[in-house]
């Protein structure tokens, strides 16, 4: 996703976004690289995946929907209880060329950021997709799942879009019926069994009625978005892990063993008792592109 407009941001997303405007290119053809794979492929799997390990690594990979982890600083250290990397960058599509920033950068896609990281990882997050239509979602999909298969990642865990959006895409590729479109086909086809390894994380309906979380385009993070992303994604790898949730709901509470599915109950977190959402980190630099990880597990910057 590329930064919307800033006459479409409210005063709170101005620093987030006010100084880009994003511009798209015409999208490419199925990517190929040195590994062959290319998006006619078709994924086959012999054999159920093992269980994915616990504290086997997870790479992120965002484009600026979820950038706003890094941006606020304090988003970022939000994400504990597993080893990950983050891969966050913005106008980046999932397989065919990305779109072109205010300074005509252009991110490498989602399959090509798979290429960057071969080994160690177990578990592929994907927050991507507001950059894309809604055509080519099933091919893509098989795709991105048939290159992790290939590098040894065993679990793919995959964010639904928010729909409920004013944010559209540059050359109009995505909006909030593409967005519903690629959900709807992505619960399907983990229904499916097609895959073993794809999980539905349902971003769009935990945070469906939060836009307190977002600027007014519905898609990008504000500072306390940020916060409940990062909550968000830790409770469901330990949900998958099948381990405790790194966080009581309160300070204070109970630490819940095993972590439930966010996904089954609204978003009953008190953020303001957990973290402290009117702060961002210091020294946050304005970046397009970051590639990183949260403090854990060590501290988070605001006990350090």
């Amino acid at each position: 996703m590329c930064f919307a407009d800033v006459r479409r941001l409210g005063v709170g997303a101005a620093v987030f976004a006010g100084l880009l405007i994003a511009s798209a290119v015409a999208a490419a053809g199925p990517t190929t690289n040195s590994r062959g794979a290319s998006a006619s492929e078709v994924a086959v799997r012999l054999t159920p995946p093992p269980e994915p390990g616990v504290g086997a690594p997870a790479l992120l990979i965002s484009d600026s929907a979820w950038l706003g982890l890094y941006l606020y600083g304090g988003g970022l250290d939000a994400v504990q209880g597993f080893e990950h990397t983050f891969a966050l960058a913005s106008c980046r599509r999932r397989v065919t060329t990305s779109c072109t920033n205010f300074d005509g950068y252009v991110p490498i896609t989602l399959f090509e950021e798979l290429e960057n990281h071969p080994d160690g990882f177990g578990t592929l997050i994907v927050a991507t997709g507001y950059n894309d239509d809604d055509r080519a979602f099933r091919t893509e999909l098989n795709t991105i799942i048939n290159r992790a298969r290939s590098l040894d990642y065993e679990r793919v865990v995959w964010l639904t879009l928010r729909s409920n959006v004013t944010y559209v895409s540059p050359g109009d590729a995505g909006f909030g019926e593409v967005f519903g479109n690629n959900n709807e086909a992505l619960v399907g086809i983990a229904a499916s069994g097609t895959y073993p390894e794809l999980f539905v994380a349902d971003w769009a309906a935990y945070a469906r009625d939060q836009s307190g979380w977002f600027s007014r385009d519905g898609i990008h993070l504000q500072r306390r978005g940020s916060y409940a992303a990062g909550d968000y994604i830790s409770r469901k790898l330990a949900h998958l892990d099948k381990r405790a949730c790194p966080q009581p709901l309160a300070e204070g509470g109970p630490v819940l063993d095993p972590c439930p599915d966010p996904d089954l109950r609204d978003p009953l977190v008190d953020l303001d008792s957990l973290y402290p959402v009117d702060q961002t980190q210091p020294s946050t630099p304005f970046l397009l592109n970051f590639e990183g990880s949260s403090s854990w597990p060590a501290p988070p910057w605001w006990e350090s």
